[in-house]
This record gives structure tokens, C-alpha cells and sequence, in this order.
């Protein structure tokens, strides 16, 4: 097998340069359900997949936040603050957990608290977040909030 030496950064870029032009509300839906269209089915590929359509997403819908939260009974809640207040299918306990662990990765965040700006490459534009983090009592979340 061959390793990717590319940072998690720059893979996630280019998995939103691939699915640019794609319907995001569907292939998120595809990929909470554990379809990543990786032939080797790597989870890392599917929670990157993920991340990259949900930040998507949340750009085209022009949302002020999107928060992935697991409970420490192993619930997940995708919810959208957008024009409203809305819920979109949760990827599994283990999906969820990937993507935090490669979303404080990509930012070098250790502790359990903490918000860090983030800039993500699209093409000719670029797209500003922050990204904060809570983690105890056995749960754990991920809130992305859009800059205007």
C-alpha cells in the first residue's frame, strides 16, 4: 500500500475542488451513510469526504454554523443554523469521531476546548471559518462558523 504524504490541509482542498460541482446535500447524505467512493473504503478518505462536503454545504447555504456533536451514549447530531434551524442525516459514532480527530489535526489542537480560525483554498476564492472544539464527559463537538 502506498502512503499519502499530503497533509490532511491539502486533501481536504482537493476533495472540495472535486466535489465543487456536485449536489452537496445529496453527496453528504451518500457519505453520512458511509459512502465514500474509495474502492479501498479508507475512513479517512470518508471523514475527510465529509468535512469537505459539510464545509461545502454550509457555504452554499449560506449558514452562520454547522455543529457535529456526539453524545457519550454514541448519538450524533448534524444541525444547520442557516435561514432556519434544521437537522441533516448524522454519519455513524465512528465517522463522527474521525472527523474530529482529523479536524483538530488540521489545526494542531490538543486540548479539549478551543476555537481556531481556519482558511480553506476553492479555486479562485477562499473560504474563512472558525472551528471550535468541546470535548468531556464522554461526548464530543465540532462547530464551524462561517465568516461573511
Amino acid at each position: 500500500m502506498i502512503k499519502d504524504d499530503r497533509s490532511y490541509h491539502l486533501r481536504l482542498q482537493e476533495f472540495c475542488d472535486c466535489f465543487m460541482e456536485t449536489d452537496f446535500r445529496k453527496e453528504l447524505e451518500r457519505a453520512s451513510k458511509g459512502v465514500s467512493g474509495d474502492p479501498g473504503g479508507d475512513p479517512e478518505e470518508l471523514a475527510l469526504k465529509f468535512l469537505g462536503l459539510t464545509l461545502l454545504y454550509g457555504a452554499n447555504e449560506e449558514a452562520k454554523k454547522i455543529s457535529l456533536q456526539k453524545s457519550k451514549e454514541g448519538k450524533v447530531l448534524l444541525s444547520v443554523e442557516a435561514r432556519g434551524n434544521y437537522r441533516l442525516p448524522a454519519p455513524s459514532a465512528q465517522l463522527a469521531e474521525r472527523v474530529f480527530s482529523l479536524a483538530r489535526s488540521m489545526v494542531h489542537l490538543d486540548e479539549d476546548q478551543g476555537k481556531v480560525p481556519f482558511s480553506l483554498g476553492l479555486r479562485n476564492s477562499s473560504m474563512e471559518i472558525n472551528m471550535e472544539f468541546a470535548r468531556g464527559g464522554g461526548g464530543e463537538s465540532l462547530t464551524l462558523t462561517f465568516k461573511p
